[in-house]
């Protein structure tokens, strides 16, 4: 067996010892075998692998709230994924990792108060799963995702601006989950997403002005019914309780 081969296969099984360890919890021993597939993938000048062991070390970084460090892993991530992107752009997986880490990376930017780079990174997102979708309409997962990171990327500006493209953000997301929603009414994250993006555009409808306001309230109400029927399901789930009080405050604030 060749030497290239023998350093591919290490390579191989270092990955699937990390994913086994995330999954079993063990997320420091993942990291320290990552540590040790992304030696084996430099050597084996594995560009596509290193990619993928970056992107999965940000991940697990970032569950872990180690905030620094995730972005630093997501940046040079996206510095492999873009040399990836360049051989083959076509590759809808590299696409989705790039759609994915971008908007991670926006979170991350969000939370350290750079909001323009934030706002590049969602802006970025956005248009690869738009992409995506348009020639993948049928996926749910691209779509899923992509309703995600308008939610976030919709937040990011109703903080820094412009209000009316937040607007619109949150518009695109409301479409996105309820189409989900339509074609899979049993799914409570779909629920769950489409209920938050309707909260958050009756909010944004809000401090657009009093002509927005009846467009506002109904979007509000409907949310509140959304969460309350998902609360009805998971008595215990923090989560919606948090959803249904702030949803409730903002009616309040009509």
């Amino acid at each position: 067996m060749s030497r290239s081969k023998v350093k591919n296969l290490l390579l191989l099984k270092q990955i699937h010892s990390a994913v086994t360890q995330i999954k079993k919890g063990k997320l420091d021993k993942a990291l320290e075998t990552l540590d040790k597939a992304e030696k084996s993938a430099r050597q084996a000048k594995s560009t596509d692998a290193l990619y993928y062991i970056l992107f999965t070390r940000g991940g697990i970084l970032y569950s872990a709230k180690e905030y620094d460090q995730a972005l630093e892993t997501y940046e040079r991530s996206l510095e492999v994924g873009s040399e990836l992107m360049k051989t083959d752009p076509e590759n809808a997986d590299y696409q989705h990792y790039m759609g994915t880490t971008l908007s991670n990376t926006g979170n991350l930017l969000r939370k350290k108060g750079e909001m323009n780079r934030a706002a590049e990174s969602y802006s970025s997102a956005r248009k690869i799963y738009s992409d995506l979708i348009a020639k993948n309409p049928e996926n749910v997962v691209y779509r899923s995702y992509a309703g995600e990171n308008l939610n976030n990327y919709g937040v990011l500006l109703t903080e820094s601006g412009p209000l009316d493209t937040a607007c619109e953000i949150f518009k695109e997301a409301v479409e996105t989950y309820e189409n989900l929603f339509k074609e899979n009414p049993e799914n409570l994250g779909y629920q769950a997403e489409l209920s938050v993006a309707l909260s958050q555009l009756g909010s944004c409808l809000i401090q657009q002005g009093p002509e927005e306001i009846e467009t506002a309230k109904q979007n509000l109400e409907r949310a509140l019914e959304m969460q309350e029927n998902l609360l009805a399901q998971q008595s215990e789930n923090e989560k919606i309780k948090e959803s249904i009080t702030l949803t409730k405050k903002r009616l309040e604030g009509i």
